[in-house]
């Protein structure tokens, strides 16, 4: 009878055992089944479904870090930075060579003014993908923030001289040269900054500050204009502009952007709109 009793016992271990086994497998099967799902949503621009789905692929299997990665991704597309930013914590700790994850984490703690934590990140992304070179430019631009002017120029150069064609590079690249008062080689490098991407308004006004820096006043003109076509309430803008025409000795069009940046100013910074004034009482015109 006890015999009996011990290998009942025994075979109900093994079932037991089997169903645990089974379960794992049904929960690992249908986590997979909501990573895909969430993969197709994403695809098909649906990235509320998508998120849904990844977060139930990870909620039933946490140790899947290509969801966790997916999931990640998509929080930083819709903004959710802090989200993103755990997400892709998790995979590092699942997978500490996870290359990507290091990469994003990285260009995320750059958004959240995280710099020193995301030099740390972007340095470990390029150690383990030396072909990252959207990483070695979020490095350079992390360096910079962090006052490292130097180690950030050096890393881009090196960057630049490998993707000679990449904007955002060229950009930060140029404004870290300009920051260290290397006029001349930041205007060449955001020049092709702007050619490359002519529609970008942020490319267009570092060029345009840098030219003035260099009293390319006649140069840094239709740059100003530019960045105020597309974005007329940047009103510090007008008063740069003003500044130029001034320079070149054209007072109807320094006194007309003067008297625009006073009025788009005068409420909140009365201060700023006086020094306006001043000015184009100085050219001969009483302000309004």
């Amino acid at each position: 009878m006890k015999m009996r009793t011990l290998a009942g016992y025994r075979f109900g271990v093994v079932v037991c055992g089997m169903w645990l086994a089974g379960s794992q497998r049904a929960h690992a099967d249908e986590a997979e089944g909501h990573y895909r799902m969430g993969l197709t949503h994403e695809r098909e621009g649906n990235l509320v479904a998508a998120t849904s789905e990844e977060r139930e692929a990870v909620k039933l299997r946490p140790d899947h870090a290509a969801a966790w990665m997916a999931l990640g991704s998509l929080e930083r597309k819709q903004n959710r930075l802090d989200a993103a930013l755990a997400a892709f914590d998790t995979v590092i700790k699942l997978s500490p060579k996870h290359a990507k994850a290091y990469a994003l984490s990285g260009a995320v703690l750059i958004r959240l003014n995280k710099h020193g934590l995301a030099v740390e990140r972007l340095r470990k992304a390029i150690e383990l993908d030396k072909d990252d070179q959207q990483s070695v430019a979020n490095l350079g631009l992390a360096l910079r923030k962090v006052g490292n002017s130097d180690d950030a120029i050096k890393v881009m150069q090196e960057s630049v001289r490998s993707t000679p064609d990449n904007a955002e590079l060229l950009n930060n690249l140029g404004v870290a040269l300009r920051r260290e008062r290397r006029y001349e080689e930041a205007v060449a490098h955001l020049a092709h900054a702007v050619e490359l991407k002519p529609e970008k308004v942020e490319f267009r006004l570092n060029l345009a500050i840098t030219l003035r820096g260099l009293e390319r006043y006649k140069d840094a003109v239709p740059h100003y204009e530019a960045v105020l076509a597309k974005q007329p309430n940047e009103v510090a803008v007008l008063y740069d502009l003003a500044n130029c025409y001034e320079k070149m000795g054209n007072n109807a069009e320094a006194i007309k952007n003067y008297k625009r940046y006073a009025d788009a100013v005068r409420a909140k910074d009365p201060a700023a709109a006086g020094r306006a004034d001043d000015r184009v009482k100085k050219l001969g015109q009483s302000a309004p």
